[in-house]
This record gives C-alpha cells, sequence and structure tokens, in this order.
C-alpha cells in the first residue's frame, strides 16, 4: 500500500510539473487571491470614463474576473460616501479608486492604510488629502485635473462673446472647501475685467432651479461652473436651465457641451482616469503610495456646440472658432 500511494504521489507531482509548464490553472484546494478594487463614483458619472480606466488596466495586462475584481459603488450627494467607505474598508478591498473629490476625502477619512487611487481629482493638495502632489506623504496618490489658471481664460472667453459682460455666476457646491477657493481665484481675474461676481450654492438636487433664479435676480450675463463631482452631477440640468434662460457658460469639461452646454474648456477626464491604472499597476507591484509622485493634466480642450450657440444668437471670432478642439454638433 506505501508503494502504491507514493507511486500516486509521482504521478501528482509530474502533473503538477507539467501543468506548471504549460501555464494552467491548478487547483489548489483553496480559491486564488484576486486583488480587489473598489471603484467609487458619482451616481450618473459619464460612463465613459470607467471605459477607459478599464482600458488602461487591460494594456498593463490586467483582466476583470481573472487576475484582478472591481467592486463598482456609486453615490449621489457628498455625505453618502461615508458610509459607503465604511462598508468598504471593513470588506479590506485592496485599493480604493477614487472618481472624484468627495469619495476621496470620504476614502481618506475612512482609511489611513488603504492605498487610495484618485482618478482626475481635483486639487488634492487644497483638500488635505497629500502633503504636495510630488511627495504625497500619505496612502493617497494618482491623478489630477487641477488647472486654477483656466478659471480666469474661460472668463475671458466669455467676456469676448458676451457683449458688456458686467456680471457673471458661478454655480459652485458649498460643501466642498476648494469651490469656495475657486470662487475666490474667479472674483480676483473678475475685478481685473471690471466684472462683478456671485456663488449660486447647489448642494442638493433640488437648488439647481433656485441657482438659476437667484441668477436672474443678481442679474448675471454669464456663468461658470466649479469643478465638483456634484455640480457635474448636475450638468443636463444646468446646461437645460442656461438654454432656457438663455445664459452663455463656459463650462469646466466638455461632458457640459455634451449634455446640451454651450462650450467648455478644460482638461477632461479621460486622460487621468486612463493614467490612474498605472498608478494600480504599481501599488499592486509593491510601491507605496506616499512616495508616488501625483501627475496632472497635460491636454486641454476648447469644446463648443454650434446648436447652442445658434440658439443664444451668438457667434465666436475667427481666432476664438479656430482654437476649438472639438464641435460636439
Amino acid at each position: 500500500m506505501a508503494i502504491i500511494a507514493l507511486r500516486r504521489l509521482e504521478i501528482r507531482g509530474g502533473l503538477l510539473g507539467i501543468a506548471l509548464l504549460l501555464g494552467l490553472p491548478v487547483a489548489t484546494g483553496a480559491a486564488e487571491s484576486v486583488p480587489v478594487l473598489a471603484y467609487v463614483a458619482a451616481k450618473n458619472a459619464n460612463p465613459k470614463r470607467l471605459d477607459v480606466f478599464r482600458q488602461g488596466l487591460t494594456e498593463l495586462g490586467y483582466v476583470e474576473d481573472k487576475n484582478i475584481r472591481l467592486d463598482y459603488r456609486e453615490a449621489v450627494l457628498d455625505g453618502e460616501y461615508h458610509s459607503v467607505m465604511a462598508e468598504l474598508v471593513g470588506s479590506k478591498v485592496d485599493i480604493i479608486l477614487a472618481a472624484n473629490i468627495a469619495s476621496a476625502v470620504a476614502a481618506a477619512k475612512a482609511t489611513s492604510s488603504i492605498p487610495i487611487v484618485m482618478l482626475a481629482v481635483n486639487d488634492p493638495v487644497g483638500a488635505g488629502l497629500v502633503k504636495s502632489l510630488e511627495h504625497p506623504g500619505t496612502n493617497v496618490t494618482g491623478t489630477t485635473m487641477y488647472a486654477p489658471h483656466l478659471i480666469g481664460e474661460r472668463l475671458r472667453i466669455l467676456r469676448r462673446i458676451v457683449p458688456n459682460l458686467d456680471r457673471v455666476a458661478m454655480a459652485l457646491n458649498g460643501n466642498n472647501a476648494n469651490n469656495a477657493i475657486q470662487f475666490e481665484l474667479l472674483r480676483s481675474e473678475a475685478e481685473k475685467l471690471g466684472i462683478t461676481v456671485r456663488p449660486l450654492d447647489i448642494r442638493k438636487p433640488d437648488d439647481v432651479d433656485a441657482a438659476f433664479d437667484a441668477a436672474l435676480a443678481f442679474g448675471a450675463k454669464a456663468l461658470v461652473n466649479a469643478v465638483d463631482s456634484f455640480i457635474n452631477s448636475r450638468r443636463f440640468a444646468l446646461a437645460a436651465g442656461a438654454a432656457k434662460y438663455k445664459l452663455p457658460v463656459v463650462y469646466t469639461d466638455v461632458e457640459y457641451v455634451s449634455a446640451g452646454g454651450l462650450m467648455a474648456l478644460g482638461p477632461g477626464h479621460y486622460e487621468g482616469y486612463h493614467g490612474a491604472a498605472g498608478y494600480v499597476d504599481r501599488i499592486l507591484r509593491g510601491a507605496n503610495p506616499a512616495d508616488l509622485p501625483i501627475s496632472g493634466p497635460t491636454q486641454f480642450t476648447l469644446s463648443a456646440s454650434r446648436t447652442a450657440f445658434g440658439k443664444l444668437g451668438l457667434s465666436l471670432s475667427s481666432d476664438l472658432s479656430a482654437r476649438v478642439d472639438e464641435w460636439v454638433d
């Protein structure tokens, strides 16, 4: 019996060796451990963002449900992200993917040990998530779309397309401390141009209509928006309201123009979503998030809608028209 048992063991060992040489899956009696990435985004975020991130993973050799797993979560209001993060920390995911500033802040409050990778999140330094872009120094790293210099540029574009522009309102989220900073940058740029500005605080879906009422009462001749995940989630309502009240808007991202808006100048999101995959790869290979410099945007897009311009009875000068990178319709 001992000789038979030994012979069986030799056969099994030989088969195991062949399987390993051929790269075949081997049943070990226990499930293989596959890294779990928790992807947390706004409920109605553009699905193409996730597609771009997935493409980045694919290019690095990752295949969902084979050598990596994605746990998708979503929220609407800023406060909802905290319970989502508490659940994810409890389930001990390997990496948290923060697809907006609200999720990044909630994740950083929930854990200081699980790596957090940002996907095109605005101003992580200002939000207190990292010590600097070059040396994060925390469990947070990834990509940012932070480009504050575009605030003044959007205002200058509006001044060229709106006759006698003297009042501009900014749609922002009062729950996001960085939005107050963006408004102050707008105010500073507006003073140089002799323009008065006013904030329109939008913290929940029902606030959009009231914001337009406030803009009209203020006498706004145009609008801009602050970079914010919740504001971005209201892009269809903002574009519809602007069209209804015939208010020209230069938005922060082409997604607003796709939603029916007039014009946008911004770094977009796709570059940062694709680049975030590289951070996941490095962390899974043992890199410390604290030591991984955060990548900023390198691509900026000016987009516009011919239909929206026609409805407002506005036009672009030849030099501005030549600058447009993307006509949505």
